[in-house]
This record gives structure tokens, C-alpha cells and sequence, in this order.
């Protein structure tokens, strides 16, 4: 009995003792100023003395009030065997309106602090604001563009005390879809304001509308932790004051595309350069092999994924072979350089002299607003014919006309031929041959007459029997040059087997001097053609896939067989 008494009273003293602590508990709100300026915080304690039942609730502070920094710290004293405990959360606020704002009600669970009132003045007159130690400006030009024209902005943050931390927000334009390019890293110098040095950390920013409207830049703030050992609330300068600073918003027209813009590619640059690697030296051509033309395109204020391609309008006779076009933003803090570079291989397929017509590509000068062009001139270049196939009257290619530059290269190759004999030097003998000269020439003539009679007559008698042997021959070299084809063609050697073909090709027409493989290729069907071209892309192209030739080998092999049965097919008639 007496056990149950003892149990009970120990109970009882327990309880007494939880619900004696419970009713300790007290909550208090001090802050650390009660006047602030714009811009400026000021650091709130909510001290709790016992254990709190809950966390405290900051959503109506969070109304007239930024949150910029939260902590919190907890402490246990011992006195006479009694404990106590205290929790401190330490808060950083910036008000977000000017006037007496309330430091609301802060409770935790039922236990709440007692409401705390702020005064909020306006910011510093413009005398104060220049001199203050901690500046942020915002500027953008030009204030009026067209649509897709480069904007510049630019952000400084000027400082005369040293910063602990800070935070700047980024740039986020609306009422128009923009496309915002940061220019690099912020950059750091020196400046002097009033007599003042700052040091000033400057980002520059590059931004394109893409549609026209009124575009408006919203105020951009920074958030920053300064040294500050005078608070009572941070004696050692552990967190320093917390400072804000905001621009003013920008806003920018953004006028439509030009009336009269047309088929035209839109380009609204400061400046544009066209380059051509030949306009300075025309390469050497030759038919059937590769030359490389590179064509390069800058423009000031412009995204090189804004830059068109540029269009080659070849003239008959050549095959052209584009590389994927290179494209690079070059930055700086004056803006965007965009870079286009494209490489074209070009494949002449008959000799002759060409004109390679003349590229011009319209664009808008943002300067002037008027339309500019720039200008690549026309090219006159001469094709030679293959080494294998060299003809000293090579013929003029149908279509193209001379130019005076290949006039003046006519009248330089006339210059090099020897000059004719004057008629006052064969009358007066100084050049005439020795005495017995034209007795044994006469004789060589009748003799050579007489020796090409008796071939005449043998090649009537015997044309059957030789045409059947040189057919023999032939027969020999196509099936030689073909297997060369066959076997280069599965080795996957494109190399190879494009020599291998013109080899073949001049044996299939022997009678043509120049152009046998354009006359087999002409005379293929749309499979083989396929064929051939996926051999001059890997070749000359740039799509970096290995080139498979099997099925170049297979039809190659199919058609010479078609070859042979036309042959047989032939033969009965040759026979009547």
C-alpha cells in the first residue's frame, strides 16, 4: 500500500513539473532598429525561453517584408541543479514599401510576440545617392530598333567598402520574346565619381527582340552582406548588414520589319564582310578534279545562327560538293560578331573556259536603316583537260562567252608561237635549205603516198579479221580495268576505285580523247548514277560516314555483263 502512495506521488510531481515548465515558456521580438531607409535591412531576434511547441509561422511577416537571411541558435543554463533552455532565430529583413510597416505577430503554436512598428523612409536625395558608398546602374541603347537588332545593356556595380557577399539577378525582359546572350564574364576596373574611387564590376549583355512591341527591362536589384561591427546583434561581424540596391526599369521600342524587305534574307548588322578565297588567286582546274572554294561571311550585331547560307549558281559542267557550314559567335563587350563559313568542293566534268557568275547578298545597315549589298565579283576561269588527255586545240566550252581577261590570256599563248618567215627573206635565199634538200623530200613524199596506198588496199582485204582481234584486245583491257574496279569497290578504297573507273571508262570509248567517264556516266542508269555520286561525295564531300563500295562492285559487274549480251545480240547483223 505504502509502494502505490509513492508511485502516486511521484507521478503527481511529475506532471507538476512538465506543466510548471510548459507555463514558462515566454516569446519576445526585438529588432535592431526601428528606422530603416529603402534598401536597407535591419536584423530581427525572436527569442523563446522553454521549449517551443512549434516552429514560428513567418507567413504574414513575409508579406510587407524579404526574408534575405535566416539562423538560428539554442542555449541550456544550469543554475542551482535548475535548467533552463532558450532558442534565438535571427532573421535579416528588407521592407518592400515605404511608410510605418508593421513587424506582425509571430507565434509559436499558441505563444505569439507583440507586433513591432517600422519606420520606412524614402531613398536619399540624387546628391546622397551619387556619393554613397555602394552604387548599381543600368543603362541599355540604342532606345529604338528594328525587330531582331542587337540591344546593349550594361550593368555596373560601383563600391567604395568592402562586400562580405552579394547576389545580382539576371535580366528578364518582357513584353516582346528576346533572346539574351551574356558577353563574356563581368569584367573589374577603377573609376572616380565626385572625387571618389570606386571599384566597379561591370556585365554586359547582348539582347535580340524577336518581335516588334514595346520591350521593358524590369528593375534589377543586388543583394549584399557589408562588414558591420557596431550592431550589438553581431559584435565580431560573423554576418555583417544586408544591403539592397535596384536599377531603374528600361523600356525600348522595337519597330517591325522593313515594307519592302522581299525575298531578301533579313541580316540587321552594324557591318558585313564577304570574303571568296579565289578572288585574290583563281586556283588551277583541271577536269575531273577537286577544287576547294571557301566562301567566309561576318556581320556586326548579329547571331551567326541568323546568318543564310550562300547560294553558287555554277554554269554547266561542273558538280559541286558543300561542306556542312561552319557557324561561331565571336563576343566582346562591344556586341556579337556572327561568323558563317562555308567550303564547297567543285568538280569540273569538261575542259573549256567558264564564268563563274558574280554573289550578292542584301542587308540592313541599322545605322543608316537603309538597305546595303556586298559584292563578290565574277570569276573567269580556265579548265585544262586531264593529264591523260591532253589536246593542244582545246575547244570552248558552248554557252560561256571570253571575257578580256581570257582574251588577253589568248593573245599571251598567240605571243609564244614561233613568227612566220617574211616573203623579202625566202626571195633573197637567207633561210632557204641546203642545195639537195627538196629532190630527197619529193622522194619521201611519193614514197609515203605509195606506202599508204598499199595500206589502204590491205586494210579493205583483211577489215574483217583485224576488227575481230582488236575487239579481242578491247575485250582483255575491259575485263583487266573492271576487276580493278571490283577489287578496289569491296576494299571500300574510293581512291582507288574512282581511278579504276576512268581507266575502265577509256577503254569502253577509246575514240573519245577527253570525257569517257562523263559519257559512261550519262549513258548509267539512275541506280548506278546513285551510285557514282555517293563515290564523289565521300570523296569531295564532308558528311564523314565511311563509303561502302559493294554494291558500286555488284553493278558494275551486272553492266558490264549487259554490255556483252548487247555485243552478242549485235553480231548475226555484222554476219548477213
Amino acid at each position: 500500500m505504502v509502494n502505490r502512495w509513492r508511485i502516486f506521488l511521484l507521478l503527481f510531481l511529475i506532471c507538476t513539473l512538465w506543466v510548471s515548465s510548459a507555463m514558462a515558456i515566454s516569446v519576445q521580438a526585438v529588432a535592431d532598429r526601428n528606422r530603416v531607409a529603402v534598401g536597407e535591412s535591419l536584423n530581427l531576434e525572436l527569442r523563446v525561453t522553454g521549449k517551443p511547441n512549434m516552429e514560428p509561422d513567418l507567413s504574414a511577416l513575409q508579406q510587407n517584408w524579404d526574408i534575405l537571411r535566416r539562423s538560428q541558435s539554442s542555449q541550456i543554463q544550469i543554475i542551482n541543479k535548475s535548467i533552463s533552455r532558450s532558442v534565438i532565430y535571427n532573421l535579416t529583413l528588407m521592407p518592400k514599401k515605404t511608410g510605418t510597416v508593421i513587424i506582425p505577430t509571430v507565434c509559436f503554436g499558441s505563444d505569439c510576440t507583440i507586433p513591432l512598428p517600422i519606420e520606412v523612409v524614402s531613398s536619399p536625395s540624387t546628391a546622397k545617392v551619387k556619393s554613397s558608398p555602394l552604387l548599381l546602374e543600368a543603362d541599355i541603347s540604342p532606345q529604338k530598333v528594328v525587330v531582331q537588332e542587337q540591344l546593349l545593356l550594361r550593368i555596373r556595380l560601383l563600391r567604395r567598402i568592402d562586400l562580405i557577399d552579394g547576389q545580382l539577378t539576371e535580366p528578364d525582359p518582357v513584353g516582346v520574346a528576346t533572346v539574351v546572350k551574356q558577353l563574356g564574364d563581368a569584367r573589374s576596373y577603377e573609376t572616380q565619381r565626385d572625387g571618389q574611387i570606386y571599384h566597379v564590376i561591370e556585365r554586359n549583355y547582348a539582347i535580340f527582340p524577336q518581335k516588334s512591341g514595346i520591350l521593358q527591362i524590369p528593375a534589377l536589384q543586388f543583394d549584399g552582406t557589408v562588414a558591420n561591427g557596431n550592431s550589438r546583434f553581431d559584435p565580431f561581424s560573423r554576418q555583417g548588414q544586408r544591403v539592397r540596391r535596384m536599377t531603374q526599369p528600361l523600356r525600348v521600342e522595337v519597330l517591325p520589319l522593313p515594307v519592302d524587305l522581299g525575298p531578301r534574307p533579313w541580316i540587321p548588322a552594324t557591318t558585313l564582310k564577304l570574303q571568296d578565297s579565289w578572288q585574290q588567286k583563281i586556283p588551277h582546274f583541271v577536269v575531273g578534279e577537286p577544287v576547294t572554294r571557301t566562301l567566309q561571311l561576318s556581320a556586326g550585331g548579329v547571331l551567326a545562327a541568323q546568318l543564310p547560307e550562300l547560294q553558287l549558281n555554277l554554269p554547266e559542267g561542273f558538280k559541286s560538293y558543300p561542306d556542312q557550314p561552319r557557324r561561331e559567335d565571336e563576343l566582346s563587350n562591344s556586341g556579337i560578331t556572327g561568323l558563317l563559313e562555308q567550303k564547297i568542293a567543285l568538280i569540273p566534268t569538261r575542259p573549256g573556259y567558264f564564268q563563274l557568275p558574280a554573289i550578292d547578298l542584301d542587308w540592313w545597315d541599322v545605322a543608316t536603316g537603309e538597305w546595303q549589298r556586298a559584292h563578290l565579283a565574277a570569276l573567269s576561269i580556265d579548265v585544262a583537260v586531264a593529264a591523260n588527255g591532253v589536246s593542244e586545240n582545246m575547244p570552248v566550252a558552248s554557252g560561256s562567252s571570253l571575257s578580256a581577261p581570257e582574251k588577253n590570256t589568248l593573245a599571251e599563248r598567240q605571243k609564244t608561237l614561233p613568227a612566220p618567215v617574211p616573203a623579202e627573206m625566202e626571195a633573197t635565199g637567207t633561210v632557204s635549205p641546203p642545195a639537195g634538200f627538196w629532190p630527197w623530200l619529193s622522194l619521201g613524199l611519193a614514197l609515203g603516198w605509195l606506202l599508204s596506198m598499199l595500206l589502204l588496199f590491205r586494210q579493205r582485204r583483211y577489215s574483217q579479221p583485224i576488227t575481230e582481234a582488236e575487239t579481242k584486245v578491247k575485250q582483255l583491257d575491259e575485263k583487266s580495268a573492271r576487276l580493278i574496279i571490283v577489287q578496289s569497290a569491296r576494299k571500300n578504297d574510293p581512291q582507288a576505285t574512282r581511278q579504276a573507273l576512268r581507266q575502265w571508262c577509256r577503254t569502253l570509248y577509246p575514240e573519245l580523247s577527253t570525257g569517257a567517264y562523263e559519257q559512261f556516266f550519262n549513258a548509267a542508269d539512275s541506280g548506278l548514277k546513285q551510285q557514282l555520286e555517293n563515290l564523289d561525295r565521300s570523296l569531295y564531300g564532308s558528311s564523314g560516314q565511311a563509303w561502302s563500295g559493294d554494291v558500286l562492285a555488284k553493278l558494275i559487274v551486272d553492266w558490264q555483263k549487259k554490255e556483252v549480251g548487247n555485243k552478242k545480240a549485235e553480231l548475226p547483223d555484222l554476219y548477213p
